[in-house]
């Protein structure tokens, strides 16, 4: 009897953790992207991109350049309600909730990355825009405190078309707001912080929804025009849906644009010619490569190498 017992809740406990273990497998796999400030950008394989606000009228107003700004010893600031727009397949994005939390640096002394917060996101999504606000801004010259005015217009960031792919189980942001060129003295004490970000993605980078890649012909680039056609579906009598002519050059690079995910044919046509009709310019060639694939079914871009040889 005991050990019909002891079977018994053995097998009650496999049962509990196989139907947990099943829950998990269902589950949405997420990613962690932290967010961290700094006063400078750097790293290795990283892009930075600088976002400027060349639109500051500063007509009228008394600004005096450096050497004013070495007397800094601090500026504070306090960003908030980060927030991204995020997809997970073409056409969509949204929004994420902006976060309630609040961070304040010191950005002179800000020597090391200060970590501001992290977030879930569904692993595979792409994300195209960032989003937070500067709140407050407080300097500190001379031993002296001043409040530093941010125009309203000026106060919220947005940084779209950044187009990055959450791969990873972990990635980081790093935004970098460059004091030196933010901040203005717009009067004997009195200043303005009009922010200019810098931003960088510690993740793997991705071309969301594009179909693209090279072509040779007979393991060489090629040096004769080339006719490629993208068509959805299978069939190739169809209207095609993008028609490139490419002509010789130095690479073998071809871009086919953004499309949402599907099944695609791409072909590529050479002894390409153009005659006169009559009535309009028609083209012909001969069809020396064809290949069907599955666009976005794993990865939010299609990256393409086409290779035929002239003597098949």
């Amino acid at each position: 009897m005991k050990k019909v017992f002891f079977v018994f809740v053995l097998s009650v406990i496999v049962l509990v953790l196989f139907s947990c273990s099943q829950l998990n497998l269902f589950e949405p796999r997420k990613s962690a992207v932290s967010v961290v400030l700094s006063s400078g950008v750097d790293g290795d394989g990283d892009t930075v991109k600088p976002q400027e606000y060349s639109s500051v009228n500063l007509q009228g107003i008394y600004r005096e350049q450096a050497p004013w700004v070495k007397d800094i010893q601090h500026l504070y600031v306090k960003v908030s309600k980060f927030s991204y727009k995020y997809s997970t397949g073409p056409g969509a994005g949204k929004w994420a909730t902006p976060t309630v939390v609040d961070k304040e640096v010191d950005l002179v002394n800000l020597t090391d990355e200060a970590t501001w917060l992290t977030f879930d996101i569904p692993n595979g999504a792409v994300i195209v825009a960032l989003g937070f606000e500067v709140e407050q801004a407080t300097i500190t010259i001379n031993g002296s405190n001043f409040h530093v005015n941010i125009p309203s217009e000026k106060a919220k960031i947005v940084i779209p078309n950044l187009n990055w792919q959450v791969k990873t189980d972990e990635s980081q942001i790093v935004l970098a707001i460059d004091w030196t060129r933010s901040i203005i003295k717009i009067g004997p004490e009195s200043y303005m912080l009009v922010p200019r970000v810098a931003y960088r993605w510690r993740g793997e980078l991705k071309k969301l929804w594009a179909i693209y890649g090279d072509i040779l012909i007979n393991d060489a680039t090629p040096t004769v025009p080339l006719l490629i056609g993208l068509f959805e579906g299978t069939d190739t009598t169809a209207t095609p849906t993008v028609l490139k002519m490419r002509r010789p050059r130095d690479d073998a690079y071809f871009w086919l644009g953004k499309h949402p995910a599907g099944t695609y044919t791409v072909v590529v046509w050479d002894n390409v010619t153009w005659y006169w009709d009559g009535d309009r310019y028609s083209i012909e060639g001969r069809k020396a490569t064809e290949t069907t694939f599955e666009h976005g079914k794993t990865t939010a871009n299609t990256e393409l190498h086409l290779r035929y040889s002239t003597s098949e």
